[in-house]
């Protein structure tokens, strides 16, 4: 009994401290307003911001290389791309994209397009790349295969470039299918039937319409397609009297219209159990051109020629770094519609990282006019992405 008792008187103040430290259970209303003073002092805590939450992404694609033709190399810096975009406000978004090469620098692009529109519009404005088939507005390093293809260069005069604006409709179907309308002062950076600084009537302006529509073809198989038309009613052109002797120079504007049409066809094989690094990629694009020629020399009319030209492409994605391809090219002289060169070319990429790519190629161009000779070419082209560099879907 006496043990039992010392037992009890020791173990007391152990069992009296332990209650004391036991929490007194809160009621409801307590425990909702403690609630309530802590999300009050979160609101009025200040935002913790970045110095630099409020500058625009940029990026630099650096891209050169070394081109042999015909046994004659050198070496090119192709570009040196900088891009710059940002949200400019809720309704909004801007960019520009400035481009030094072994040419000079150039401001390639620079436009605003809307974010918020209703009823699925959408305006871009400014110096923009025009919605003229699919590869005729890559930038020259996103293009599959070094060289842009000759048919592109021939039709259009290099990237679509162009100076103006367009409106864009998605359409409210199951799947995917847009309609882009656009008015410029001209189509094509190289184009020179006109002059950016030169005002003109809107019967000189050039006018585009394209409808694209996209479809999953089962779980690996997808298809996009084009349809695309650009229209310039009218320009004119100034006979050079320096070259002809006469007093007068004539001004020729009748019958000078120009229609610029095509169609691009992409089917995409993706495995579904075969990620990101595996597939084929076949891409087709045809274009016709139907306008009155000048002779170069004199700045006379000549005849009214059509002309047709386009390429088709096959690259496969073997992994995650290799990706071989072949191209075949054709297009006729836009003065003659019997001349027609033939480019075949065999391209191997090899995507080191996700920011470093080189690319090697070989061409073989030919023509159909007697005594003319075909060209060998032979490059390598290296290419280096700094930073937040993005064109949109390019291989989607």
């Amino acid at each position: 009994m006496k043990t039992v008792f010392l037992l009890a008187a020791l173990l007391l103040p152990v069992t009296a401290r332990a209650q004391d430290a036991a929490p007194v259970p809160q009621k409801a209303e307590d425990r909702l307003k403690t609630l309530e003073e802590r999300v009050s002092q979160l609101e009025g805590a200040p935002a913790k911001t970045s110095l630099s939450a409020f500058n625009p992404a940029m990026g630099l694609a650096l891209d050169g290389a070394m081109v042999d033709r015909d046994a004659r190399a050198s070496f090119l810096l192709r570009t040196a791309e900088l891009n710059i975009e940002s949200s400019i406000d809720p309704f909004l978004k801007g960019w520009t994209i400035i481009n030094a090469s072994n040419s000079g620098v150039d401001l390639e692009e620079v436009a605003l397009q809307t974010t918020a529109l209703p009823h699925n519009l959408q305006v871009t404005g400014g110096r923009l790349f025009a919605s003229f088939g699919r590869l005729g507005h890559f930038h020259d390093h996103e293009l599959p295969v070094i060289e842009r293809p000759n048919s592109l260069d021939t039709f259009i005069g290099g990237e679509t470039e162009a100076d103006g604006v367009e409106l864009s409709f998605l359409l409210p179907t199951r799947f995917y299918a847009n309609v882009v309308l656009g008015a410029y002062n001209k189509l094509g950076a190289q184009n020179d039937r006109a002059d950016n600084a030169t005002g003109r009537g809107l019967d000189r302006f050039t006018y585009l319409g394209r409808a694209s529509a996209y479809a999953d073809l089962g779980d690996d198989h997808s298809v996009e397609l084009g349809l695309h038309s650009a229209w310039t009613p009218k320009r004119s052109v100034e006979e050079d009297v320096s070259v002809t002797g006469s007093g007068v120079a004539a001004v020729t504007t009748a019958n000078t219209w120009r229609a610029l049409s095509g169609a691009d066809l992409t089917y995409r094989y993706q495995p579904a159990q075969g990620g990101l690094y595996r597939g084929l990629v076949w891409g087709t694009e045809v274009v016709m051109n139907n306008e009155r020629r000048f002779d170069p020399s004199t700045r006379l009319p000549t005849d009214r020629v059509r002309a047709f030209g386009g390429f088709s492409y096959i690259q496969a994605k073997m992994g995650r770094r290799w990706r071989p391809g072949v191209m075949l090219d054709l297009a006729e002289s836009l003065d003659n519609g019997k001349a027609l060169t033939r480019t075949f070319t065999g391209f191997l990429t090899w995507d080191l990282t996700e920011f470093q790519r080189l690319r090697l190629s070989y061409s073989h161009a030919a023509n159909n006019i007697p005594g003319r000779s075909s060209n060998h070419i032979v490059a390598l082209q290296w290419t280096g992405v700094l930073g937040h560099h993005v064109h949109g879907f390019r291989d989607r």
